[in-house]
């Protein structure tokens, strides 16, 4: 492909409710609670709560927010500065406003208002909030601003490819292997106007960043915002199904859609993690010393080594272990202690496997399964979104009361 070539990609993707959706998310939410998935589901109700009753889930709308940021910095012609992109949409999350029409599945106002000019009016969350404390979320405002500043910087150092594409929505026919067809289905939805037809089954979702290298060699970039990676992170990158499953989609959209490198391997996927930190000055003890506790610290090595030699703390180090094994742990993790990148790859048998299992899990969900609570006391269960009115369900209360006036219909998706 051609550098002419390598421009920004519009894919005019079908209307949801032209297709039935089946997510990466749905498919893990069917496998662990089938009542949450029938609450859940885009192919199902399609419930999301409202931030009014239920308040905000700071880290899902953080990560949000610097994906937003990401999508804008990477996109092929525009690039625009995350940090200014990250504080324009947290302007418009928590103070409202009027707002294009390409906000709405972004804005958590439940019921924004549509204008003359084609334009909407939503509330911000400074209105909608349940509750007066707005300190978390207002700390966070200056979280991202700061971790997008380093992303810059890191992002000149590190990036060594070229995006093809930013983050955008992909939906892609899954191929039906028993009828050697693409797979259609009833569609259940009671509010969409193709209720009761038979319709094609896509997967749909996300991906961050499509990317090609000077070796030739596609991928996606998968971006996380995160307060810790430890290794059970680096274990899971082995197996993650959402790393394998959007590896499968591009390139089936790729060829799907007649995209320019229709005809490439799209198997490597640089998985990013970035932390919820950014580099910070050392804490000064009473004593003169730094803090070492590497829960609460964020110093960059250049910072740390010039503390040392302006306070003349080098002696002191050397006659303290602990200190001695901070100041090497600092140096030795480098940039990783802010933004972990790690490049795994599915290789062909991955994607043809995982292009046989969407379609089972697939045939499974679509096929009028029983619907029934898995109940335990793991976290999924005891920091469910429906756990309200799951256990009114059980306990005979109106379940369906709190259904249609605590959630509304997701419009992200």
């Amino acid at each position: 492909m051609s550098a002419s070539e390598r421009t920004i990609i519009n894919i005019e993707i079908p209307n949801k409710y032209d297709i039935i959706p089946i997510h990466t998310s749905d498919r893990g939410t069917f496998k662990k609670c089938r009542r949450k998935w029938e609450w859940n589901s885009p192919s199902r109700r399609n419930l999301m709560r409202r931030v009014d009753v239920f308040g905000l889930t700071i880290p899902l709308w953080f990560g949000s927010g610097v994906h937003f940021a990401l999508e804008q910095f990477y996109h092929p012609v525009l690039r625009h500065d995350p940090v200014e992109s990250f504080l324009t949409w947290y302007n418009i999350q928590y103070h409202g406003g009027i707002v294009t029409q390409d906000w709405i599945p972004r804005v958590l106002d439940p019921k924004p208002v549509k204008l003359e000019d084609g334009k909407w009016k939503v509330k911000g969350l400074n209105i909608l909030l349940p509750y007066e404390d707005h300190s978390e979320i207002e700390a966070h405002r200056e979280l991202g601003e700061k971790m997008l500043k380093y992303y810059k910087d890191y992002s000149r150092r590190y990036d060594n490819f070229e995006v093809l594409a930013t983050e955008h929505d992909f939906s892609v026919p899954i191929w039906d292997y028993a009828n050697d067809c693409i797979l259609k289905a009833i569609d259940v939805r009671e509010e969409s106007p193709n209720y009761g037809k038979n319709l094609e089954v896509h997967y749909r979702g996300r991906i961050d960043t499509v990317w090609v290298d000077e070796q030739d060699k596609h991928g996606i970039i998968d971006h996380k915002t995160t307060s810790h990676v430890g290794d059970d992170w680096l274990k899971s990158l082995d197996l993650d199904e959402q790393v394998t499953s959007y590896n499968w989609a591009a390139e089936v959209e790729a060829k799907y859609y007649g995209l320019p490198w229709a005809d490439k391997a799209v198997d490597h996927t640089i998985y990013q993690a970035l932390r919820k930190t950014y580099p910070k000055l050392p804490t000064i003890l009473q004593n003169g010393m730094f803090s070492i506790n590497r829960q609460t610290e964020s110093v960059s090595w250049p910072t740390l080594k010039r503390v040392i030699e302006l306070g003349g703390l080098q002696p002191l180090i050397d006659l303290d272990p602990k200190y001695q094994a901070y100041v090497e742990y600092v140096k030795e993790v480098g940039d990783e202690q802010f933004i972990i990148r790690k490049k795994v790859r599915r290789n062909r048998h991955q994607l043809i496997s995982a292009g046989q299992r969407i379609y089972l899990e697939a045939m499974d969900m679509l096929s009028e399964p029983r619907i029934y609570p898995a109940m335990s006391a793991e976290w999924h269960c005891l920091n469910c979104p429906f756990r309200g009115p799951c256990i009114a369900m059980e306990d005979g209360q109106d379940a369906e009361f709190m259904l249609t006036n605590d959630y509304y219909s997701n419009r992200d998706r």
